[in-house]
């Protein structure tokens, strides 16, 4: 760990004085980069006013064309509000002048306790290990009283290991033909099955199935029980997150020079990280999305911290040397937690090479090699059958839903080729039945029996599904307003704040697999779980107050002082940013509406975007008052 914080060090890359560089000077772009970014913003202005003016119809299962003078209203409003919002940002990061809030807490911070609790907090945040140490300690009632939080993956991850063990064992579980197995359950097409018994899949990505599957499978070994596997893997994720969280802090409030960060931003990063109900929960839940949550939370701090850095410096190279382990661990841990992390590291490994060429030993180092070791793996057992791979079918949350709408709304407007080419991939009549406009799993025919099949897993081949393609496009072509319904119905509560969560992260904390499965660990604090659970969900749905316990919210703030900085000319620095607009990409096209684990990575980095904000600022009037003619 202390390898990648670079504490030992007297400078580190991110503290360059701030006339070296004009990416740290943080001086705005040419006009035309400007007009660009405004372009953008106002882009992103109305997709935000668009979603949350939909919200409405959409939660009552409405359409489009309902829309009336209410919609019309809230769209108004919400650009409205989302345009101020990003042109104030716009307006500090070009070094406007501080609001007098900000002039009225600089003199209170100048009284005698608040100077002692400035000297306090300063202390307790000076480095990765004090906010380390913080973070645990604001967690560990958490932890303690609340142990673990997990879903039904969980129990599908160590029921594929309990198969593979039961089979090297010299047991045969139930494979193929007719029997019902874990592969039915996810499901995986029988057409993707080896021909021998084979019980690992891909489905969750294996190496993480492997880790969790067998610390559990060893627990019921040792134990008789699956419990102590579970929380000794949610303790091991509370102190990774801690990790993560402590060292990207560090990396921002150090600040670099002559800057400093003061006690009032200090106390709200620390604030956020201890209060907001999805990061605390994220800490100890096993569901694969926080873990890659934490680990692009210590990505992130890498990256910002060599984009920060004077690449013509000489300290630079050693310095960004010492941070490529970090990288590289960072990276594969992202890409073991979660499929989509593939797309987000392939991106920027492209983009670093062409932004960050200089260190091309550095981005080759920490994201090449994790991405060919990981990749190179998986294919090679995927390849070989050793382990199934994940049904594509997953990919196509969208394409399906969009079909099951018209099934269900306008069964007539599918075309007769369109429907010969379907009717071998997905029983269209159960897809009518099972259509649930936020989620997409029941037409993914996901989950126990009994259950009604819309997607043909058992007798789908793959030449049938190559079709699927063709039909959903004529489909589409007959029926757009539905196919638009069917997208937005599965995308608008990201980007809705007025949407509450359609699984929040308390979920995982009181269902039955926690409350009513195990031994011992589903009578440990039980009705504390049920009271936690209601409180956060009450503050949730409380008007105004509950929209800080909403992810959605933050990943709307993320979204803004994204497009705020691109207005102001802000275009550096694009290898921290970029790839947060790539996971909100990921999450429009997720599998449900509104899922709060999809939007932790997003939401844990808008501290640090409003901390760079600020910074940007202060560099940004530094250089306005040198410009200014004596």
């Amino acid at each position: 760990m202390s390898a990648d914080s670079g504490r030992t060090q007297p400078r580190e890359a991110g503290e360059q004085p701030v006339q070296t560089s004009a990416l740290q000077t943080g001086r705005p772009g040419s006009r035309a980069s400007r007009a660009v970014g405004l372009v953008l913003a106002l882009l992103a202005c109305l997709w935000i006013a668009f979603c949350t003016g939909l919200g409405p119809i959409y939660r009552q299962e409405g359409s489009l064309t309902q829309v009336g003078l209410a919609q019309v209203l809230i769209m108004l409003g919400t650009l409205a509000i989302c345009l101020a919002l990003v042109l104030a940002c716009r307006r500090i990061l070009l070094g406007g002048a501080p609001l007098r809030m900000s002039q009225r807490l600089t003199s209170l911070a100048q009284r005698p306790r608040m100077r002692a609790y400035a000297v306090f907090i300063t202390r307790q945040t000076s480095g990765w290990r004090p906010i380390m140490r913080l973070l645990l300690l604001g967690w560990a009632w958490a932890f303690l009283t609340l142990l673990a939080a997990y879903g039904a993956d969980l129990y599908a991850q160590a029921q594929e290991c309990a198969n593979f063990l039961a089979q090297l064992q010299g047991d045969q579980p139930p494979y193929g033909g007719n029997a019902f197995t874990q592969m039915d359950v996810y499901p995986i097409g029988h057409y993707l099955l080896p021909g021998h018994p084979v019980f690992l899949t891909d489905q969750h990505n294996m190496v993480l199935t492997l880790v969790y599957g067998m610390t559990i499978m060893a627990s019921n070994h040792l134990t008789g029980s699956y419990d102590a596997g579970i929380v000794l893997l949610a303790g091991l994720q509370v102190i990774f997150a801690a990790f993560c969280c402590a060292v990207t802090a560090d990396r921002f409030l150090r600040g670099s020079g002559t800057e400093h960060v003061g006690a009032l931003a200090r106390t709200l990063v620390m604030l956020f990280f201890l209060c907001s109900p999805f990061v605390v929960f994220s800490t100890f839940s096993l569901t694969k999305s926080p873990l890659f949550a934490f680990a692009f939370i210590w990505w992130f701090g890498i990256w910002r911290q060599l984009e920060s850095g004077d690449k013509d410096s000489p300290l630079y190279a050693s310095q960004a040397a010492k941070l490529r382990p970090g990288l590289a661990l960072s990276t594969l841990i992202m890409l073991i937690s979660a499929k989509y992390a593939l797309y987000i590291v392939l991106v920027q490994l492209v983009l670093a090479l062409i932004i960050r060429r200089r260190q091309w030993a550095t981005i080759l180092i920490g994201l090449l090699l994790p991405l060919v070791l990981f990749t190179g793996v998986t294919g090679a057992l995927t390849a070989t059958g050793t382990v199934i791979q994940g049904d594509p079918v997953e990919s196509r949350s969208i394409q399906l839903q969009q079909i099951a709408r018209v099934a269900q709304r306008n069964p007539q407007g599918i075309p007769a080729q369109a429907r010969a080419d379907l009717e071998p991939i997905m029983d269209l009549d159960n897809a009518a039945i099972q259509y649930t406009p936020w989620e997409a799993d029941r037409v993914k025919s996901s989950g126990n029996q009994p259950k009604l099949i819309v997607y043909r897993w058992r007798t789908v081949t793959p030449e049938q599904i190559s079709r699927l393609n063709r039909a959903w496009l004529q489909v589409g072509l007959r029926n757009p307003v539905i196919y638009l319904d069917a997208f937005m119905a599965e995308a608008y509560g990201y980007f809705d704040p007025g949407d509450p969560a359609y699984v929040a992260m308390s979920y995982y904390l009181n269902n039955g697999y926690v409350q009513n499965s195990g031994s011992w660990l589903a009578a440990w604090c039980h009705d504390w779980r049920n009271g936690v659970t209601g409180f956060v969900r009450t503050w949730a749905d409380t008007p105004l107050l509950g929209l800080v316990a909403r992810a959605n919210f933050w990943v709307v703030a993320a979204l803004l002082l994204i497009v705020a900085r691109l207005a102001a000319g802000h275009w550096r620095g694009v290898l921290c940013w970029f790839p947060l607009l790539l996971i909100m990409g990921v999450m429009i096209t997720a599998p449900a509406n509104n899922f709060e684990r999809h939007m932790l990575p997003v939401d844990m980095v808008v501290p640090f975007l409003i901390l760079d904000m600020v910074r940007q600022s202060r560099r940004a009037r530094a250089e306005n008052l040198m410009d200014r003619p004596s």
